[in-house]
């Protein structure tokens, strides 16, 4: 009989450390999944509603294209020099419209461009590229069937070339009841007596000539 009773009580003893064992693994799990759960919640809430997430995210894909194509920024400065004497500074963006170079260029194409007039890299960051050269360089040689501003006499002219590339003389004219051209910005000056503005019409090269004047 006493057997009988001490088999009872290890099976009762048995059941109730398995019951708690049970209990116990129960109680893990549940505390692992609201963990879980929690740091899901926090992670999508964080993402939909964390405005400087989203922005450093595109910035980092921004940085991305950049890296791939290799393009100049138009915010980047470009300094031109002619031995310490300053030719030129402005954005990269009012340059291709100046000089009439293509929308998206590369460091290596814009020296490239800048070398036809003698300017090598002198110095460079993130934030501008200087060019320089000993000497100015001149062309004689212009393009074929263009309209240019030069300076002639201390006035801007318009002149226009026939299709071997040489300057017409007789339409030639010197706007002389103009403003002079000491009194344009010195970058305006600089690129009219390199005859650096070209144009396929006279009313353009008017135009040009009028924005500048006013």
């Amino acid at each position: 009989m006493d057997n009988l009773n001490n088999n009872n009580n290890n099976s009762n003893s048995a059941k109730k450390n398995l019951n708690k064992k049970q209990k116990a693994a129960l109680l893990v799990s549940f505390v692992t999944l609201l963990a879980i759960s929690f740091c899901l919640s926090y992670f999508i809430t964080d993402y939909f509603t964390n405005p400087n997430r989203k922005i450093s995210n595109i910035d980092v894909e921004n940085e991305n294209v950049y890296a791939d194509n290799k393009y100049l920024s138009d915010d980047i400065f470009v300094t031109l020099k002619t031995n310490e004497n300053v030719d030129m500074i402005d954005n990269l963006l009012n340059l291709k419209e100046k000089l009439k170079l293509k929308e998206n260029l590369t460091e290596e194409e814009l020296t490239t461009e800048l070398s036809k007039d003698g300017y090598k890299l002198s110095e460079k960051n993130e934030q501008k590229l200087t060019y320089t050269r000993d000497k100015e360089v001149k062309s004689d040689k212009f393009e074929a069937n263009k309209y240019y501003l030069g300076e002639e006499n201390g006035y801007i002219s318009i002149f226009k070339t026939d299709t071997n590339g040489n300057v017409i003389e007789s339409e030639k004219k010197v706007y002389t009841d103009s403003k002079p051209l000491g009194n344009l910005p010195e970058t305006d000056q600089n690129y009219i007596k390199e005859n650096k503005f070209s144009f396929d019409s006279k009313d353009d090269a008017l135009q040009k000539l009028s924005e500048m004047i006013s």
